[in-house]
């Protein structure tokens, strides 16, 4: 019985192949919600405000206050500022290639806050932001409550992400937060 089962198997196959031409399969590739692209810079940057663009490895743009000066990362595709005068203010870029590109926004929003949780850092407040494909957290390192805050963005892209990271004086809480609208309002890609 097995083998007639087999036998029909094999026939109905091979009937199926005849002699036609085979066709030309068609590549459906699906569309994810991480695949969104993200639009250029769309925004003409306030007077303090430079757009800092990188070529390297993954490209995008980024506003950098002008008071900040560009350093060493040491990282490829890093890219570290210092503020001028307050040496421990710094704003810190990476453009990363993705490893797993099936990883959702809101997927990846939630293990990077769990990490950064780990790593010490008190979050207080964090919002997903899908429009831009991209999310946001402000608060402190749990070591550091008087003294200073921090605010990462992060924007995911089809195969990348570029992570912008700033670490500044709690007394200039007030100006980052109007900073960080603009940051989000401008994006990461280039025109």
């Amino acid at each position: 019985m097995k083998h007639k089962f087999i036998f029909i198997s094999l026939l109905l196959l091979g009937a199926s192949c005849g002699s036609e031409k085979p066709k030309e399969q068609e590549i459906i590739e699906p569309v994810l919600e991480t695949t969104k692209k993200e639009e250029p810079i769309r925004v003409t940057p306030s007077a303090d405000m430079n757009v800092y663009q990188n070529m390297e490895i993954v490209e995008y743009c980024a506003l950098i206050p002008k008071e900040y000066k560009e350093g060493d990362s040491g990282e490829k595709a890093g890219h570290s500022f210092a503020h001028s005068k307050k040496e421990n203010n710094i704003i810190e870029i990476k453009g990363l290639l993705r490893a797993n590109t099936d990883v959702s926004i809101e997927k990846y929003f939630a293990g990077s806050l769990e990490d950064a949780e780990l790593e010490g850092k008190i979050i207080e407040k964090k919002e997903l932001i899908k429009e831009s494909n991209c999310f946001y957290a402000k608060g402190y390192w749990n070591n550091s409550i008087h003294e200073s805050r921090f605010i990462e963005v992060c924007w995911l892209r089809s195969d990348e992400v570029v992570k912008y990271y700033s670490f500044f004086d709690v007394a200039d809480t007030t100006l980052w937060n109007n900073r960080l609208k603009e940051i989000l309002s401008s994006g990461s890609n280039c025109k």
